[in-house]
């Protein structure tokens, strides 16, 4: 389970990295700079996205949550995955880490703006949290998916749904917003933790999400069908361009199903990341589900040579699946952060 913890969110670094430099390009812009084949692999400096940067802090918040509950302390994740995200926003603020700083707020090369979407700035400069029961917004934009993996190393699946949606909900409103933050949480439990299948994990995802709202449900579902007739470009604009929640989960999941095999984790983060939209995080979403179903062997080693900061997100990704799983992990480190 530690192993594709490590997989999940190392894959789903190397998706953001691959897509961050064609996010918003129309595909035949792609092809027009990188060739037929668009986009192949990630810069020789492969540098973690808006999405990777929160998702490591949303790790952070959540094990704090974790720990402290461990430790007879207040358990209270969603307050500290917001207090989390809002020492990410010190990161967008600041040129670099304050004397004494702890935890991710120590590592320099998180003070850096991968131009994170204006939903999240807006909702974490305000301090105004929303929650499903009262959203703060009515944003439907997949930032709040973006960040959800995390939730997925809850104890059961329907905690990481809720865990997810709540997450979500922190800064987008609208319903597909954080229910698709829900669904893909679900969906990491279900692959990383249960060791399900991704066919069987995203019916149930889709069963559960349906309850919640069936733009996300029905995208899913979508997904599944097209991914039975193979892997195309056209399935992928099929579904959307990824800027809202439901899109970019099913992109994500369909190009996962498409091409499942550990040895295709590469052609399903291009497909996921060559087509006329949000690349970095249906590319991101791709990587992580495949990088929990198989583990770091599906990984391209030469990849992971030039990914920013890979000891940092093996490092929150290893305490993720060690606090799972009940394996020892330095809780220490987690237990000095304060909750919103």
């Amino acid at each position: 389970m530690v192993d594709r913890a490590i997989g999940c969110l190392l894959g789903g670094a190397l998706g953001d990295s691959l897509g961050a430099p064609v996010e918003f390009q129309p595909l035949d812009d792609i092809h027009a700079e990188y060739g037929a084949a668009g986009i192949s692999e990630p810069p020789p400096q492969a540098l973690l996205g808006d999405a990777t940067q929160l998702t490591l802090f949303t790790g952070e918040g959540y094990l704090h949550a974790w720990t402290s509950g461990n430790h007879g302390r207040r358990w209270d994740p969603v307050g500290s995955v917001a207090a989390a995200c809002q020492r990410w926003l010190t990161t967008q603020q600041d040129d670099g880490p304050a004397p004494g700083a702890t935890g991710l707020l120590a590592e320099a090369e998180l003070y850096a703006n991968r131009s994170p979407g204006i939903t999240t700035l807006r909702a974490l400069g305000e301090g105004h949290f929303g929650s499903p029961d009262d959203p703060a917004n009515t944003s439907q934009g997949c930032g709040g998916l973006d960040r959800a993996a995390p939730a997925g190393f809850a104890p059961g699946p329907e905690l990481a749904f809720e865990l997810g949606c709540r997450f979500g909900a922190l800064t987008h409103g609208g319903t597909g917003g954080w229910a698709s933050a829900g669904a893909h949480a679900m969906l990491v439990h279900l692959v990383a933790v249960q060791g399900r299948r991704l066919p069987a994990a995203i019916d149930q995802a889709t069963g559960r999400v349906l309850r919640e709202d069936e733009r996300t449900a029905h995208a899913l579902a979508e997904a599944s069908t097209l991914a039975r007739l193979g892997a195309s470009v056209g399935h992928v604009e099929r579904l959307g361009q990824g800027w809202v929640g439901p899109e970019a989960l099913a992109i994500g999941a369909y190009c996962a199903l498409a091409l499942p095999k550990a040895d295709e984790f590469a052609d399903a983060v291009r497909l996921a990341a060559n087509h006329s939209g949000h690349s970095d995080s249906t590319a991101a979403i791709t990587g992580a589900l495949l990088g929990a179903r198989h583990g770091t062997a599906a990984l391209p080693r030469d990849w992971l040579k030039r990914l920013e900061l890979a000891d940092v997100v093996e490092r929150i990704a290893h305490d993720l699946g060690a606090s799972c799983s009940g394996e020892a992990f330095n809780e220490r480190r987690y237990l000095g952060f304060a909750h919103a």
